[in-house]
């Protein structure tokens, strides 16, 4: 059978890059307007166009086009595609996130068209995560249409075929095409002969892109001729894969894993804008996971019409050439008010759903007592500490601490007075005496709360002494679990784990700094950033707290003007090793990176994506990965978890992270167009968190909660003394399963019911019993190794099922 051309007519629009948004709500609607003209003037052409916002605009701003664009899609004219809010980077959002794209997209497709985007469509996204097949399926969707990474020179391990089967590490496939030769331009004969000598029939992509424009009269002129000497025919990329699958379904072949290497220096461009993203991400699904749980103990009205707003801002930030940290200046002021228009929505909504709740707690035992009153910052009563309601959101129960502001307390009870151990910490302000925090330590159920109370001085409570098991000098810190050596410069140089009995710091672990001057902003055609020229140093050391909970050694090194400041943390019993670290790196095109040599053998790299991980070779490659990166061997594992950073390298037994780089702002082409006006990313104060642990090889579902409650933190809500129709402590669920987690837990978009995000975290085949306890169901759920499933609890009690992520049937 003669293969055949299949002519995809589009434009690729970034509605952020070299412009801002007001430019770009422009260019979509003159590329738009200038499609349905080139309609009537060709009347067989067909145009494609992805990305759900872009229709919402147009709907928004001129009702009469989309009136227009409706009437072209019934003719089959118009084909809509991609099934997401934007082209999205696809490896920096979390897996909720790349289900909000197609949650709200599809349905808006669907709403108003009629049906579903059957084909994802990301061509200029700069590497696609190994899960997007399973959340494709999930939405869906069969197929899936990209461009980079190239075969030629950031891929030879793809196949020679552009058309192949791509798979999730659960087995989910979807028919992939990766686009040989562009997303545009014109069509001179020699692609059309290059594509005729491949295997399969082809896709070709033609029409003026990144600025909007699509296909001009020259380029239709051009498909016309070939259509007419049956060359060629207009289509949509869904003909073209159902084509595939019905005639020239042989000798396809499969690809596993992820589509990695394009522009790796995207990884870690821009911070604060990454950090943003993790942070609004994180604290939406909060806020809707307590505000469903006020809407039953409390009866409120569930606010989820305003989280959606909330996340079509952070989806539209997610747009690749926005996230991957490469559009221009000005553009991030848009961007950075999108996402604090994101947050100040979820911190509205998450605060008052869990007051809410805490308002109705029973938070008094003495009815009759004097009522309360304030000192300092503290509700009190007679005979009663201060009323402190401390949530858990996580799916599994959460042994940890809470703080709160007040610079002299007493002691800590829970509801049963029992005593608990507190400590006095650092405040992160200085406001005369009041430079305090009380810490303390809290046992909370999983999706649920706990009730403790706060004592001051003169109510006479004195609380249990406790052993001190901490030793903290100039250049050590250690607890009962481990123990951390530092030299001179600032650099640990011992990592005893006391528990596993074992030195895990093979060489000293240090703050380096790495060239990147050869580089441009995406890192276009480097996938090694490890040419190291120094290291942070001179090191200035201080005891920042001493207590019988946790102490924190201060470490201050430097490197010319740059300062990085490092507080190391460690609790109780605990060999978790906290770091909170601030970078003020004022370095041109170099980069900082943190280095931990350890002593594993022979390692695989690990490292996290959405909902699920990936296993990689130690070989200096820079990899994306998310909450969570390891090490291990067939027997250790050490494992880094940030809140922040997404860019990581493993060198044999060292893991590297990149912490800071200082790119220029949209430097496409390097150094053969710079100037003195070149201005640095992440040039500013930054500040993140991240830990390092070890634990055993393979339990990657410690790593995923850890990584969970250092980036979904508990969360505190000072109470006043008063009844309540809820008890002191509350559990909302319980999994039988140590792998699976509800990450998310919303109301059905159709109200009529709850759903539930599921995830199988350990790489294990497993059935979970999921009891609901705050809706009184419960359902039993068998899970492939990295599977997610979507499931849906009627209102009305009736079948507990599991559904498309779309929550379309």
């Amino acid at each position: 059978m003669k293969s055949k051309v299949f002519l995809i007519g589009n434009a690729h629009i970034d509605p952020v890059w070299q412009w801002c948004v007001p430019e770009g709500l422009s260019v979509v609607k003159s590329t738009f307007r200038s499609a349905l003209d080139r309609m009537i003037e060709y009347p067989n052409y067909v145009f494609t166009s992805a990305c759900a916002s872009y229709y919402k605009w147009i709907k928004l701003s001129e009702p009469e086009m989309f009136e227009e664009i409706k009437q072209r899609i019934k003719e089959g004219r118009w084909k809509y595609t991609g099934g997401m809010w934007v082209q999205p980077d696809c490896n920096i959002p979390c897996g909720e996130s790349f289900v909000r794209h197609l949650l709200y997209s599809q349905r808006f497709f669907k709403e108003n068209f009629g049906d579903i985007a059957y084909s994802g469509y990301n061509v200029d996204s700069f590497g696609h995560n190994g899960m997007l097949p399973q959340i494709f399926r999930n939405a869906g969707m069969k197929n899936y249409v990209y461009h980079r990474p190239s075969r030629d020179t950031e891929n030879k391990g793809l196949p020679e075929s552009p058309v192949h089967y791509w798979n999730s590490p659960d087995g989910s496939s979807v028919l992939a095409y990766r686009i040989p030769d562009g997303y545009g331009g014109d069509i001179p004969n020699k692609r059309v002969e290059k594509l005729e000598k491949l295997n399969h029939s082809q896709m070709l992509f033609y029409g003026v892109g990144n600025h909007g424009g699509g296909p001009t009269k020259e380029h239709l002129n051009q498909a016309e001729r070939l259509v007419k000497d049956d060359r060629a025919l207009y289509s949509g990329v869904d003909e073209y894969f159902y084509f595939i699958r019905e005639s020239e379904s042989e000798n396809i072949p499969t690809v596993n894993g992820d589509l990695q290497h394009h522009a790796s220096g995207c990884y870690s461009a821009n911070f604060k804008i990454k950090k943003l993203n993790r942070e609004a991400e994180n604290e939406l699904i909060y806020a809707e996971k307590v505000d469903v749980l006020a809407s039953v103990l409390t009866k409120s009205a569930p606010k989820s019409a305003e989280i959606e707003k909330a996340w079509e801002r952070v989806m539209f930030n997610q747009f690749h050439d926005i996230l991957a940290g490469c559009s221009i200046k000005p553009a991030y002021d848009d961007a950075y008010a999108g996402f604090g228009y994101a947050k100040e929505i979820a911190t509205e909504v998450g605060t008052f759903a869990a007051e809410r709740i805490s308002w109705r707690v029973n938070t008094t035992k003495y009815f009759d007592s004097e009522p309360s009153g304030i000192r300092g910052r503290l509700w009190i009563r007679n005979g009663e500490g201060a009323p402190m309601v401390v949530f858990n959101p996580h799916s599994f129960p959460v042994r940890g601490t809470a703080s709160f502001g007040e610079h002299w307390v007493s002691g800590v009870v829970d509801e049963d007075g029992n005593d608990v151990e507190f400590q006095m910490i650092r405040a992160p302000y200085t406001d005369g005496p009041s430079v305090k925090r009380c810490l303390f330590n809290v046992e909370i159920p999983a999706y649920g709360y706990a009730t403790y109370f706060i004592y001051k001085d003169e109510q006479n409570y004195t609380p249990q002494k406790r052993d001190n098991q901490f030793a903290i000098g100039e250049h050590y810190i250690e607890n009962s679990a481990v123990r951390l050596e530092f030299d001179k410069d600032g650099r640990i140089v011992s990592y005893f784990n006391k528990k596993r009995n074992k030195e895990f710091c093979q060489k000293p672990m240090s703050a380096i700094v790495c060239e990147d001057k050869d580089s441009d902003t995406w890192g276009h055609l480097v996938f090694d950033f490890n040419k190291d020229i120094g290291s942070f140093g001179n090191a200035e050391f201080s005891v920042e707290e001493e207590g019988t909970l946790r102490a924190t050694l201060k470490v201050i090194t430097h490197y010319n003007e740059s300062v990085l400041t490092q507080y190391y943390t460690l609790y109780k019993d605990s060999d978790r090793v906290e770091v909170r670290c601030k970078t003020s790196f004022k370095e041109r095109y170099k980069l900082l990176k943190l280095t931990f040599p350890t002593a594993i053998s022979n390692p695989t790299a690990v490292y996290s994506m959405p909902f699920a991980f990936i296993k990689k070779p130690a070989n200096g490659e820079e990899e994306p990965s998310q909450g969570w990166a390891a090490l291990e061997n067939e027997k250790d594992c050490f494992a880094l978890i940030n809140n922040g950073r997404y860019s990581f390298c493993a060198i044999d037994g060292e893991l590297r992270m990149i912490a800071a780089r200082a790119c220029a702002y949209e430097d496409h082409y390097g150094q053969k167009t710079r100037d003195n006006n070149m201005e640095m990313l992440d040039s500013d104060e930054l500040e993140f968190t991240y830990e390092f642990m070890t634990c055993e090889s393979g339990n990657y579902s410690a790593l995923v909660r850890e990584s969970e409650l250092l980036n979904m933190p508990l969360k505190l809500y000072q109470e006043t003394h008063h009844k309540g129709t809820l008890p002191p402590t509350y559990s909302g669920m319980s999994i039988n399963c140590d792998n699976v987690i509800v990450q998310t837990i919303k109301i059905a978009e159709d109200n009529n019911g709850y759903v539930l995000r599921a995830i199988e975290t350990g790489g294990k085949a497993c059935a979970a019993t999921i009891d609901l306890k705050f809706i009184g169901r419960k359902i039993t759920l068998d899970f492939k190794p990295q599977e997610f499933k979507t499931v849906f609890v009627p209102f009305d009690g009736g079948e507990i099922r599991e559904i498309l992520l779309t929550e379309l049937t």
